[in-house]
């Protein structure tokens, strides 16, 4: 076979083919990359996705907090980071074929879930506690809440665009035939 004659002993990756997936062969395993998910839709929004909650945890962070309302948006924010990336690895490395699709469309989505309701429960808190204390109190300083507040429903948002695009996907691959009806008409 020609992969197992190419195995390389120096740790150096070797890429056997042009074919799709890519294979490369590293310390005598053989890989597999899905080189052009990062290019697709779902790709896409997920590398938006990471840069907008980055985005988002700047501008927490510039805001003058009134209590603890900026430990949850952050936390989200980050968990929203490790979610996204998790998953652009997951496809991209193609580990996604070594778990069952119900299970992994189940956690994928079960996980978008989580961070989306909990970037919109953090907006909320940072609107109410910190944007509108700073809006009465001291308007120069309310604009660095408002902003992060914009950009943690903005990531919202985004997630839940991922929900509607992995749902869609879910049923664009799912597809099952009619089930035949009883067409006998009565005598």
């Amino acid at each position: 076979m020609q992969i197992e004659e190419q195995n390389s002993d120096d740790g150096v990756p070797e890429i056997s083919g042009n074919g799709y997936p890519k294979q490369i062969i590293w310390r005598q395993k053989v890989m597999l990359l899905d080189t052009f998910y990062a290019s697709q839709c779902r790709g896409i929004t997920k590398i938006v996705c990471i840069a907008m909650c980055f985005f988002a945890i700047v501008l927490v962070c510039g805001s003058q907090p009134v209590n603890d309302e900026r430990g949850p948006a952050l936390f989200f924010c980050f968990l929203g980071i490790l979610v996204s990336f998790g998953v652009l690895v997951e496809y991209t490395f193609m580990i996604n074929t070594h778990i069952s699709a119900t299970k992994g469309f189940i956690i994928e989505s079960l996980l978008y879930v989580v961070v989306s309701v909990g970037l919109l429960v953090s907006a909320i808190l940072l609107w109410v506690f910190c944007a509108a204390h700073w809006a009465n109190m001291n308007p120069a300083w309310a604009t660095m809440p408002a902003l992060a507040t914009a950009a943690l429903f903005l990531c919202s948002g985004l997630y839940f665009v991922e929900i509607c695009v992995l749902i869609n996907d879910a049923r664009r691959c799912s597809w099952r035939p009619p089930q035949p009806t009883n067409s006998v008409l009565p005598h």
